[in-house]
């Protein structure tokens, strides 16, 4: 029963039905079916009397549907006031985070491009240490060519100071 009263309250009042300047013929096809929707509409109205008086004791205090004491005016503002207090903390929660959402973002790009500049810096520096590496294996190579040069000349130097003494000594026989 109940719900046949909360029902009641969302159908519109038959009387709001909107009113258009026709012509005098339509005009009058709407005052007839105007007359005809409120007598259906006082018919069911008297059908439900008896259920609506039958519902005064669900309802405990006996006053019309759209009546309200005012402590249940007041218990609704607080109530109100409660879930609009709640629906701007949530407001600000949300800003809160699409504020957090976009400094995420926004660092995130910058990582981005960090890591792409690091990127590159990396294969500049293989390049460098391949380049690096391979001057290191020439320059060694090179070194073990001038020791292995560096011995013959010794040794031709040896050889010449060797035969310069002999020269000499053979020529200070030779003089004597």
């Amino acid at each position: 029963m109940a719900r046949k009263m909360n029902r009641s309250r969302l159908e519109p009042e038959p009387s709001s039905v909107s009113k258009s300047p026709l012509s005098p013929e339509k005009s009058s096809q709407n005052l007839l079916e105007d007359s005809e929707e409120k007598l259906s509409a006082e018919e069911s109205k008297d059908r439900s009397l008896p259920d609506a008086q039958s519902n005064l004791g669900l309802w405990g205090d006996g006053k019309g549907e759209d009546e309200l004491s005012p402590e249940e005016i007041q218990m609704f503002e607080q109530e109100n006031q409660r879930l609009v207090g709640e629906m701007n903390n949530l407001f600000d929660e949300v800003r809160q985070i699409e504020g957090k959402v976009v400094e995420i973002s926004r660092l995130q790009e910058i990582f981005t491009e960090k890591v792409l500049q690091q990127e590159t810096d990396i294969d500049n520096i293989h390049q460098l240490v391949v380049g690096a590496t391979e001057n290191i294996k020439e320059g060694n190579e090179d070194i073990r060519e001038a020791i292995k040069n560096n011995a013959g000349f010794r040794v031709w130097i040896l050889f010449f100071l060797v035969m310069c003494s002999f020269s000499l000594l053979f020529l200070d026989w030779y003089d004597n």
